[in-house]
């Protein structure tokens, strides 16, 4: 989408706070743009012509202060890789799952919300898996077309999103790098001897 209105990246940020404070607080559905508006000093005319509405703002608010580790990684081996992609994982803030918790349940019945998440949050996190797994066939250390490959971006996240649901607890950075070994390698191909 082109944007036609001239704020600068520092405006761009401190509207994105104001927006990710705001969700937080109150939660998605309650949330309007006028509020989000007043909170911020601008109008909301300025908001729709610049995001096109509330799950657009929204979703490039939360994506833009923390992008997916996976897509800024290059560590030379698909292992390092998936280690240093999912390791950031564990000091995220409980208050970043409820954030996100809250924003995937508005999107069960928002059609825009989560048509918008999956342009601005999970489609980059695809490519992003697709080029470590690109660069690791391309290496020779998995097969040209690995068994699981069309499940890892979703197999990576489930971690995140199921652990704390069935245990109460978040995953360390140990119980990521086992999960990477026992789950995510063999369903790549990649048979580790012990």
């Amino acid at each position: 989408m082109e944007r036609r209105s001239r704020l600068t990246p520092e405006r761009e940020a401190e509207i994105y706070e104001c927006v990710e404070r705001l969700v937080r607080e109150h939660g998605y559905e309650n949330v309007t743009m006028q509020q989000i508006a007043a909170e911020a000093h601008t109008s909301t005319a300025t908001l729709y012509r610049h995001w096109n509405g509330k799950p657009r703002l929204v979703v490039e608010a939360v994506r833009n202060r923390k992008p997916h580790p996976l897509e800024a990684v290059d560590t030379g081996s698909l292992r390092g890789d998936l280690v240093a992609g999912v390791g950031p994982m564990e000091h995220a803030a409980p208050g970043d799952h409820e954030l996100m918790a809250g924003i995937h349940n508005a999107a069960r019945s928002d059609a825009d919300l989560a048509a918008a998440v999956r342009e601005v949050m999970a489609a980059p996190i695809e490519r992003a898996v697709e080029t470590v797994i690109d660069r690791a066939i391309a290496r020779g250390e998995i097969p040209p077309d690995p068994p699981g490959r069309r499940f890892v971006h979703e197999l990576l996240l489930a971690p995140i999103a199921v652990r704390p649901m069935m245990t109460g607890k978040h995953p360390d950075s140990e119980y990521l790098t086992a999960y990477i070994d026992a789950v995510i390698l063999p369903a790549l191909g990649v048979r580790r001897d012990h």
